[in-house]
């Protein structure tokens, strides 16, 4: 492991005060000369679509519409990086971002740690809302789990839940 960050990874969350995790990101990649990659994980409903619509929907179209709902993800996080450089317009921040990825599953952690390992990152950058052990234990955290089995440096931003 060395000690030079040229890769983040950003995994982002749509909740509202996942805006200001991101501009962090960005400008700590900005600060530290590296490549930044936002990745998005949204639970795969495509399953239990199957089960709820199986014969009422064609297969082509429940296809169509999940395809469709990573793209508006992708869409929603393209723009949130669009407005941290129009705020920021007189400043001309060099921009970082590399790529917006979204997957989809349910195991959140495993396929944030499996791309930090293809895109090689150097440091995991996600919000936490501090929620507690107790929460953490009832209801599972990302963070918890990725702090428990990350082998890459991990950043952890607090947020207001």
């Amino acid at each position: 492991m060395t000690n030079v960050i040229q890769n983040i990874l950003y995994a982002a969350d749509l909740s509202d005060d996942g805006e200001p995790v991101l501009a962090y990101a960005i400008d700590l990649a900005n600060r530290l000369g590296a490549h930044l990659q936002v990745l998005t994980v949204i639970p795969d409903q495509r399953e239990k679509s199957l089960i709820d619509a199986e014969s009422y929907v064609p297969q082509a179209e429940l296809d169509k519409y999940h395809d469709d709902r990573a793209r508006r993800v992708k869409e929603h996080i393209e723009a949130q990086i669009a407005a941290f450089y129009a705020v920021r317009g007189e400043q001309k921040p060099a921009r970082p971002v590399t790529e917006v990825a979204v997957r989809e599953g349910d195991d959140v952690a495993q396929l944030i740690l499996e791309q930090a390992r293809s895109n090689s990152s150097d440091l995991i950058v996600m919000g936490s809302r501090g929620e507690g052990v107790l929460v953490g234990l009832l209801f599972g955290s990302v963070a918890q789990e990725l702090t428990r089995k990350a082998r890459t440096p991990l950043l952890l931003v607090p947020v207001r839940g």
